[in-house]
């Protein structure tokens, strides 16, 4: 019962603690970009993040579940779930709740700068925002300022390292992911 009640005070502590950096992850005035999930492949992507913002650092672990109908993420820590959402192509349908002021809008629109292809990010980006790529870097500009970088230092984004940097709100996400295949248990 002791060892119990540890984990629950430790796990409600990371928690809060998370929620301390939650300012960072605010939307910034880009609304929910809408690009269907059927535009990735399907697949299972097991990730470390890493959140670093002036003044702190945290890190979690995550799941990206992707079939055409939605994009399932699930944040983790010490192997509890944090929150968890699903994300249509059109809205965020949350099943189990973000704590503090983590913005699920954020968490995706980070994901689809990440993650979508060019053409289908290009035409979902509001006006006055574009986006261009070259030699593994994706770049998204807000009224030609450069808002958001995205490296891909090993090439695919779905298996080793991504560091997408948000330079509008001064905070960084490093990506270590690995992709799950169908054979592993």
């Amino acid at each position: 019962m002791r060892r119990c009640n540890a984990r629950l005070v430790f796990v409600l502590l990371l928690s809060l603690s998370l929620t301390a950096c939650a300012s960072f992850w605010l939307s910034d005035g880009l609304s929910l970009l809408k690009i269907a999930p059927d535009a990735f492949e399907t697949r299972t992507v097991e990730q470390r993040v890493a959140i670093a913002w002036p003044g702190g650092q945290k890190t979690l672990e995550a799941v990206l579940d992707i079939h055409p109908d939605s994009l399932t993420v699930i944040g983790l820590a010490f192997g509890v779930r944090l929150f968890s959402f699903d994300y249509d192509g059109e809205k965020i349908i949350l099943t189990q709740p973000l704590r503090g002021r983590l913005s699920a809008t954020r968490i995706v629109n980070d994901m689809l700068m990440v993650y979508a292809p060019l053409d289908a990010l290009a035409d979902a980006l509001p006006t006055g925002w574009t986006v261009c790529e070259k030699q593994q870097m994706r770049q998204v500009f807000q009224d030609e300022r450069l808002a958001v970088s995205i490296h891909y230092p090993e090439g695919s984004p779905w298996q080793g390292r991504v560091v997408l940097d948000n330079h509008a709100l001064g905070y960084q996400l490093t990506l270590d992911s690995r992709e799950v295949t169908a054979d592993e248990p």
